[in-house]
Order: C-alpha cells, then sequence, then structure tokens
C-alpha cells in the first residue's frame, strides 16, 4: 500500500469519488471549488489508485478539514480509510494544523469516532443524506504530538484547548 499527496485533484482521484459517491451512493454535487485549494490523497494497492480524500485549511487559525474520504467497494473492509485519515493527520501535523474538522455521513460516524473523532453539533443533511460535524485536537510537545478526542460534545471545550495549544506552541 502506498499513499501520495498531489496539489491537484487527480484524475484517479475524481474516478474513485464518481464510483463511490455519484454511481454507488446517488450524489449530484460532488465536485466544487474546494478541490481547487486542496490537498488531495490517494492510496494505491498494486499500483491501482483504491481510495482518496481531501485536505484543506480553515480560513481561521490552524483548522483543517478531511474530506470526500472513498474507498472502492472491492478494497473496503481492508482498513485502507484509516490509513488514509492517519495520512491525513501526519501531513495535517506536518502543515502546523492542531485541529481537524470532517462531516461525517451519520451511518460513517462509528468509524471516525475508532479515528479518535468526537460528534459535535446536531445532524444535517447534505444533500438529502444525514450527516455529523465531528473533530479531532492534536497536541503538539516538541517533536511529537498527541490525538485528544474529547468526549465532550462542547464547541467551547474545544476553543479552549484549541487557544491553550497555540499558546504553549509559541
Amino acid at each position: 500500500m502506498e499513499l501520495k499527496i498531489y496539489n491537484e485533484l487527480p484524475n484517479e482521484a475524481k474516478d474513485i469519488r464518481i464510483n463511490v459517491f455519484i454511481n454507488e451512493q446517488g450524489f449530484e454535487n460532488e465536485f466544487d471549488d474546494t478541490d481547487k485549494i486542496a490537498h488531495h490523497i490517494l492510496c494505491f494497492v498494486d499500483s491501482k489508485a483504491v481510495g482518496t480524500a481531501r485536505i484543506f485549511k480553515d480560513d481561521n487559525d490552524n483548522t483543517y478539514h478531511i474530506g470526500r474520504i472513498a474507498v472502492l467497494k472491492e478494497y473496503r473492509k481492508l482498513h485502507i480509510g484509516s490509513k488514509i485519515i492517519e495520512f491525513a493527520e501526519k501531513e495535517i501535523k506536518r502543515l502546523g494544523g492542531n485541529k481537524i474538522v470532517l462531516s461525517s455521513q451519520v451511518r460513517a460516524k462509528g468509524f471516525y469516532k475508532k479515528c479518535g473523532f468526537t460528534e459535535t453539533g446536531d445532524e444535517y443533511l447534505d444533500e438529502f443524506c444525514p450527516h455529523i460535524e465531528m473533530f479531532k485536537l492534536l497536541w503538539y510537545f516538541k517533536h511529537f504530538y498527541i490525538s485528544l478526542s474529547v468526549t465532550i460534545n462542547s464547541t467551547w471545550v474545544a476553543n479552549f484547548l484549541n487557544s491553550f495549544i497555540l499558546n504553549i506552541s509559541t
């Protein structure tokens, strides 16, 4: 398994997203302007692109978004999704991010919880599909970092810890 990051949306990532989100799940609005500014991750197995995600920086502070995480059906249950998340987290850490947010399909939130993410806010619809926002905080101490999953669903706690991290890292 090999993971690579790109500054432009590769055709292989487009194909995976069309297959998973449009053909399998019925979404219509898959591609947007965020694709132009995001870093795109591709996962290869035996030189075949089988999974993808994108990461991009929030307009505020050191928050990054992970999105459009997709794995081809025949490669699911091989932990490729969690490898993509781990790779994205390392890249976000390298870029100086200390908080990751994502919009999870409600049916997939258990997967993200296993990856250390915590739900925040209320469910909402993206096109026809129920979603929930989730987040994960990264704490940095010199040459290593700690991922922190906060179990209290509170934006205040997240903002407090985010401020704390920014203060001790400078």
